[in-house]
């Protein structure tokens, strides 16, 4: 009850309310009085009762639509119409089934056909709230509306009870009929939720509040002309019944009663045109109403502030083209007379709606619904912010928010538009660009870096395209542009050209600079293709190519490469069935001790034993197997074969594994490697992994977490190709390193090049004071392995200490181990 009571209170327009009760409480009195003249006259017993009927479910009817016009959802709503009649139909046909029923059957026949018309009125609400469309969803509670048709049903068959009773009882059926009525209506309400929802729009079918509030008029007086004439027919049957004794007192009585109720129906019409006309004054949209010469008839005070109209135009009788001429005369409406004059015309002969942009900005949306005799009405609503909400997400459905540049999904659309266009000798480029090392650079430096990064690069990409290009973010740091009317390379290569120049000059942000470089592939059109998507597929084919072969460059298509990345596939489908069947085997590389001259330790590496390519270098393979995250499971078995190798060989030699930065991804890594050395029985001293500086770039604090729980067991951590990354020297400081690899790009230069051999020696140096050992890698003279020895380099590793061998040879070296002749200091 308390909910049913704070939807009439909070939800509703009392004085509207008050209104409806009123409709309602007539109506049933005028049915169950043609309900009573049918029990009195046989003759017509089927006419009497089809007006009860009649009167019941167009009084229910209006009593409804009347508390819906008072229902305040602060939403857009309207009224279907089909479902609307329906509505009606729905309420005289069922309950006219109820008063059959009840008719000239006592108490149980009463009952029932009660019973049936609050049924009906109950159809007749749900069939009413069908036909309400509203910019959002409507949700029932399925409680309250069982319980709404089960009152109404209640009440109805108390009220036809009461209808059959004693005349002091069946003077409270029309009340009673009434508070089914309503509290049917009021408890199926509180059931009701609307729900806004932006998708949901009312149709410009619908019929609007203001014309079913003159449609309700219509049916009331409708109501209360059948009343008139039951209450009057009453009274000339009095007159016949008692004619002799009473004639001329009963006419006068019949005048003065029929005098009367005139005058009370002329009062209850004018307080009804009164609340629609504060219904019209209350509706979220100008409203207004013109004769079949154009002249103004009404308006609500919505219609004059939309548009500014002085108080003499609003006079009624006003012509429609003195509007117009004072809304183009003062500059708000930007088009001619004769162009409004024309467009109006349209849509009073044709109805529909025409959206206005007046010159201040705003977008009045004019609905025209033509009316009988040739006379129109109009609603008026400004949409600005709806249309401007709307235009705002189209924009952000086809632009990235980062870049304001078209997104992929306009890409997709502009190429395949220009791909139409193009024609033999007049065609077009793509070319997907591709930001060399940028994601080194956000990770290192976080992404808000490297979003500006992207910002100014697509800036750069906007001052070197031409202005009938189309620069695209595809997404991530890949951008594309559609190069139109291009006849050769020589353009393609050209813009190509300006936009690697432009991606390599230094960005600088808060007293950083940092150098990155663009890749770009290219395909043209239409030689390389005649569909968008397989001239974008073959641009990035190119891309690959030009990043896999020399970053900071641009490549076009050649028919190769599409059979380079079949080959690239057909290889990692191999790599999936080279895990499942075993074919991989590890060999070892040995690293000497400088100051012991014996090998201290190997290196893992793995090898593929194809049975087919044979034996298949790690160069061939593992970048495949990294992109596919196939690195996974060949670096766990790698570990576990290592692990199991080095238990034959002596407790003072160890084993190297080179770890992966997806298996840093994964998170079971010191599992992983428990489960190895557990398997193999081998100390986690013997064990050393090795780490490049690409796995500290991903979420660093998760990765130090690893490494010193790994390091707290007695596994020894290497840091591999020191030198060539960004902040290699920041990482020594924060991670667990026991050793330092320097790279052998460095060592390959260490006679030639005097800043190489700086190098060197500032990272022995740092290393020693850090407490960490060193190995050269790539050592490949005896000069090389002097000056490193000299040095204070306690490791080399290269072709000229011994190349990858198996593991029984490896095993054969350290068993029984000779020292080796040292370098020479």
């Amino acid at each position: 009850m308390l909910r049913v009571y704070s939807c009439i209170v909070q939800d509703h327009d009392l004085r509207l309310l008050l209104v409806a009760g009123i409709i309602c409480l007539a109506s049933s009195c005028i049915a169950f009085a043609a309900f009573e003249q049918a029990e009195r006259d046989s003759s017509r017993k089927l006419l009497w009762t089809l007006l009860a009927a009649v009167v019941a479910g167009l009084g229910t009817w209006a009593t409804h639509f009347v508390a819906v016009l008072a229902f305040k959802p602060d939403l857009p709503m309207g009224y279907e119409l089909s479902t609307t009649l329906l509505s009606v139909a729905a309420a005289i046909f069922v309950s006219g089934i109820g008063w059959s029923v009840a008719q000239g059957r006592r108490r149980v026949g009463a009952v029932v056909g009660g019973a049936i018309v609050g049924a009906g009125v109950g159809a007749m609400h749900y069939i009413g709230m069908a036909a309400v469309e509203v910019a959002g969803f409507i949700v029932w509670d399925r409680e309250l509306a069982v319980a709404s048709v089960a009152l109404g049903m209640v009440l109805g068959a108390c009220s036809m009870w009461a209808g059959q009773s004693a005349s002091a009882v069946r003077k409270a059926a029309p009340l009673l009929l009434t508070l089914a009525i309503c509290g049917l209506h009021f408890t199926a309400m509180a059931a009701a939720s609307i729900y806004p929802s932006n998708a949901m729009t009312v149709p410009s079918s619908s019929v609007d509040s203001s014309t079913l509030a003159i449609v309700i008029t219509a049916g009331v007086m409708l109501i209360f002309g059948a009343g008139f004439g039951v209450i009057l027919f009453e009274r000339r049957l009095a007159r016949a019944q008692f004619a002799e004794a009473e004639h001329r007192a009963a006419l006068a009585d019949e005048i003065l009663v029929g005098a009367l109720e005139r005058e009370a129906l002329t009062a209850k019409l004018e307080r009804e045109v009164t609340i629609s006309s504060a219904a019209l004054e209350n509706m979220a949209q100008g409203l207004s109403m013109y004769d079949e010469h154009n002249r103004l008839v009404r308006f609500n005070q919505k219609y004059a502030e939309l548009y500014g109209i002085p108080e003499h135009l609003l006079a009624p009788g006003t012509a429609a083209p003195d509007i117009l001429h004072h809304l183009v005369g003062a500059g708000l409406f930007p088009q001619s007379v004769e162009f409004y004059a024309e467009l109006l015309g349209v849509l009073v002969e044709e109805g529909g709606s025409h959206e206005i942009e007046l010159s201040d900005g705003r977008i009045i949306e004019i609905f025209v619904q033509p009316a009988p005799m040739g006379a129109w009405v109009a609603t008026h609503e400004d949409v600005t912010e709806a249309r401007r909400s709307a235009d705002r997400i189209t924009y952000l459905a086809q632009h990235d928010t980062l870049t304001g540049l078209p997104n992929r999904s306009a890409f997709a659309e502009n190429l395949s538009a220009a791909v139409g266009e193009a024609r033999d000798g007049c065609g077009l480029a793509v070319l997907t660009i591709d930001l060399d090392r940028f994601k080194e650079v956000n990770d290192t430096l976080g992404h808000p870096f490297g979003d500006r990064i992207l910002e100014q690069a697509a800036a750069r990409l906007r001052q070197v395209v031409g202005p009938d290009d189309i620069l695209t973010r595809l997404g991530g740091d890949e951008f594309a542009v559609i190069q139109s009317g291009t006849p050769d390379a020589e353009a393609a290569s050209a813009l190509a050209a300006r936009i690697v120049a432009a991606i390599e000059e230094p960005f600088r942000f808060d007293g950083h600079t940092v150098v990155i470089g663009g890749s770009i592939g290219i395909s043209l059109g239409p030689r390389d293709g005649r569909s968008a998507d397989e001239l974008l597929k073959k641009s990035d084919l190119a891309l690959y190519r030009a990043k896999e072969e020399n970053r900071g460059s641009f490549r076009f298509f050649e028919a190769g490469m599409d059979a380079r990345m079949q080959e690239r596939r057909q290889l990692e489908a191999e790599l999936r069935i080279a895990i499942e069947q075993g074919q991989f085997e590890v060999h070892y590389q040995p690293l000497l001790d400088t100051g012991t001259g014996r090998i201290a330790s190997f290196e893992a590496l793995v090898r593929w034993n194809h049975p087919l390519r044979g034996l298949v270098q790690p160069v061939e393979f593992i970048p495949i197997a990294e992109e596919s995250n196939l690195i996974i499971p060949i670096g766990e078995w790698v570990l576990r074969q290592a692990c199991r190798d080095a238990r034959d060989w002596p407790e003072d030699v160890k084993v190297g594994v080179n770890l992966s930065p997806a298996q840093f991804k994964r998170g079971d890594l010191i599992t992983v490697t428990l489960s190895a050395l557990s398997n193999a029985e081998l100390a986690p001293s013997r064990l050393e992994l090795e780490i490049t500086e690409s796995v500290l770039l991903h979420d660093e604090a998760w990765v130090r977490s690893i490494l010193e729980r790994l390091s707290a067991l007695g596994v020894g951590i290497a840091m591999d190709d020191f030198g060539t990354g960004y902040s290699s020297l920041s990482y020594l400081r924060t991670f667990p390193f026991d050793r330092i690899k320097i790279d052998r790009s460095f060592v390959a230069d260490l006679v030639k090049a005097g800043d190489s051999l700086a190098i060197v020696q500032a990272t022995i140096q740092l290393s020693q004071k850090l407490g960490m050992e060193t190995t050269a890698e790539g050592v490949e003279t005896q000069e090389q392995l002097a000056i490193l020895a000299g040095e204070g380099c306690t490791h080399v590793q290269g072709f000229l200490i011994g190349h990858p061998v198996r593991a029984e040879e490896a095993r054969q070296l350290v068993t029984p181990q000779a020292p080796r002749k040292r370098a020479a200091r």
